[in-house]
């Protein structure tokens, strides 16, 4: 492994840390829902505020 391959390595790291730490702020503040109440499975368990 060259030095490139290494920075390309660090550089998708990054990228899906990134997203790990995005959908666990989502989820945190109650939107555990990507794709809206229709196709979600605990949708009967939202508050109307939510919704």
């Amino acid at each position: 492994m060259n030095f490139s391959d290494v920075i390309v390595i660090a550089v998708i790291a990054v990228i899906i840390t990134g997203v790990v730490i995005f959908m666990k702020k989502q989820k945190k503040n109650g939107s555990g829902c990507h794709s809206g109440c229709a196709g979600c499975s605990k949708a009967k368990d939202c508050s109307s505020i939510n919704k």
